[in-house]
C-alpha cells in the first residue's frame, strides 16, 4: 500500500502518512478495507471509516482497479473522490532561530521511554489548543494511545529513518517537542506526520523549527518539498498557524495533480 502511494503521488496519500496510519493500527475507526491487485502487483485500496469518510487510492493506469472498488464504495464513494488540501512548502530558506537553550536533534537510542512520553504528553487530549468552545467531547481520562508497542511498530516501517525522527530538547534536558519525518526519494516529498510540542514549551517556535529541520534534511537527501497532511480549522487553528508561519501554503492535491 505505501508503495503504491509512492508511485501515484499526489493522487493519494503520501506513503508517509499512510504508514503512519498503518503503524498505530489500520485505522481505528477504519470499518473495512479492499484491495485490488493487477496479477502480483497492489494497484488499488479503499477503506470505509463511516457513511461520509472513506479512502480510494488506485492506480490511474488500472482503470479496472478503480471501476472496481469505486463499486465496493458504493455510496461513499463521492467522498473517497472528493479533492484533498494540505500545507505544502519547499526545502529553501529551511534556516531557523531557537530559544536561548533549546536544541533540536534526532533521537537518541537510549532515550526511547523519554521519546514516547513527550509525544504521550504533547498529544494529551485535554490539553490540546482547540478554539474556545470547539474541544471535542472526550472521553474522561482520555489519553494518547502511543505505547512503547506502537512506536516500535512505527520505526519498522518503510521509510522510517531514524536521522527524521527529531525532539526538540528544552535547556533543563527535557524534551519538549517531537515530529516523525518519512521523506520519500521517488516522490522527493517528505511528509511530516506527527508533530506534536508539550503544553509547557508551546508558544516558543517549536513546531516551526521542527518544520524547517525536516525542511533542511530532506535538501540534503536531493528532496524538494515538505507536506504536512492538515488545512486551517477553526476549530483547531494553533497548528496550521505555526506551519503556515514556517512557510507551508495551502494547496490541493489528491485527485487533481499538483503543479510545481
Amino acid at each position: 500500500m505505501q508503495r503504491l502511494s509512492s508511485r501515484i503521488w499526489p493522487r493519494g496519500w503520501h506513503p508517509g502518512g499512510l504508514g503512519w496510519w498503518l503503524g498505530r493500527g489500520v485505522g481505528r475507526r477504519t470499518e473495512e478495507v479492499a484491495v485490488f491487485w493487477s496479477g502480483r502487483e497492489l494497484s488499488g485500496w479503499a477503506s470505509i471509516e463511516d457513511a461520509h469518510d472513506a479512502t480510494l487510492d488506485v492506480d490511474p493506469e488500472v482503470p479496472a482497479a478503480a471501476a472496481a472498488l469505486l463499486e465496493w464504495l458504493g455510496d461513499a464513494a463521492e467522498s473517497a473522490l472528493a479533492p484533498r488540501r494540505g500545507l505544502f512548502r519547499g526545502v529553501a530558506g529551511s534556516e531557523y532561530r531557537l530559544p536561548t537553550g533549546y536544541a533540536i536533534r534526532a533521537t537518541e537510542g537510549g532515550e526511547m521511554e523519554e521519546r514516547i512520553e513527550v509525544h504521550r504528553a504533547a498529544w494529551l487530549p485535554a490539553a490540546l489548543p482547540y478554539a474556545p468552545g470547539q474541544v471535542p467531547d472526550f472521553p474522561p481520562g482520555a489519553v494518547s494511545n502511543f505505547t512503547a508497542e506502537v512506536y516500535e511498530r512505527v520505526r519498522s516501517l518503510w521509510l522510517y529513518d531514524p536521522e527524521f525522527d527529531l525532539v526538540a530538547v528544552a535547556p533543563d534536558g527535557e524534551l519538549a517537542a517531537c515530529c516523525i519525518g518519512w521523506f520519500d526519494r521517488t516522490a522527493g516529498v517528505t511528509e511530516i506526520e506527527p508533530l506534536g510540542v508539550r503544553p509547557g514549551h508551546r508558544r516558543l517556535g517549536l513546531a516551526g523549527a521542527l518544520c524547517l529541520e525536516i525542511a533542511a534534511r530532506t535538501a540534503a537527501r536531493g528532496g524538494a518539498q515538505v507536506f504536512i497532511n492538515v488545512e486551517p480549522s477553526e476549530a483547531y487553528p494553533a497548528s496550521s498557524a505555526a506551519y503556515m508561519k514556517a512557510g507551508f501554503e495551502v494547496k490541493q492535491y489528491g485527485s487533481v495533480p499538483l503543479r510545481p
